[in-house]
Parts: C-alpha cells; sequence; structure tokens
C-alpha cells in the first residue's frame, strides 16, 4: 500500500529541503524548542504582512466604490452628487473576495 501515514517528511529529516525551510543547513541539530519559536515567530511576521497588503487593498476597494460624479437634475437644473458603484454590486464583490483571500493571495 502506498500510504504516507507514520512516515516523515523528507523535509524534516537531516539533509532535507523544502521550498523556504530549512534555512540553514546544520538548522535540523538546533534545539527544538528554539526551532519552535523561530517559526512561530517567522508564522506571525508572515500573517501580519497578509494582514498590511489586505488592508491597503480594501482600503482601495472602498476608495474606488465611493467615487462620485456631478450629474445635473432635469427638474431643478442643479448639480447633485451621484454615486458610480451601486454599494449592492460593490459588497458582493467585496464579500466574493473574501471567501477567496487564500486563493488570491
Amino acid at each position: 500500500e502506498n500510504s504516507t501515514l507514520g512516515v516523515e517528511a523528507e523535509v524534516c529529516r537531516q539533509g532535507g529541503s523544502g521550498v523556504l525551510l530549512p534555512l540553514f543547513d546544520n538548522e535540523w541539530t538546533w534545539d527544538p524548542t528554539l526551532r519552535f519559536f523561530l517559526y512561530f515567530f517567522g508564522l506571525g511576521y508572515m500573517f501580519c504582512g497578509v494582514g498590511v497588503v489586505s488592508d491597503i487593498f480594501m482600503n482601495a476597494i472602498e476608495e474606488i466604490t465611493s467615487k462620485t460624479v456631478k450629474k445635473v437634475n432635469p427638474a431643478s437644473g442643479e448639480f447633485v452628487r451621484v454615486k458610480v458603484w451601486n454599494a449592492t454590486v460593490a459588497n458582493l464583490t467585496l464579500m466574493a473576495l473574501g471567501s477567496s483571500a487564500p486563493e488570491i493571495l
């Protein structure tokens, strides 16, 4: 049977390598507690980075969807401000983005 249950991944073995980790050749000799804290800090740092990028993106979307233009009211002849984007369409777009964020990022 071709099952990998109970088999250690190649990246965890001495001399193994992954896409990003281990960063150093002798990293497997380090204390596991130290490695845990370093990896945990790195993971938190990456999550903060995704949060910053998402925040900037959401501010840009908000700026785009809040755009208004001046139009002349034919009945009164006065200028009125009209939103360019329909609020429902903008909210549905943001909802779709939020549910697909892991795939997009």
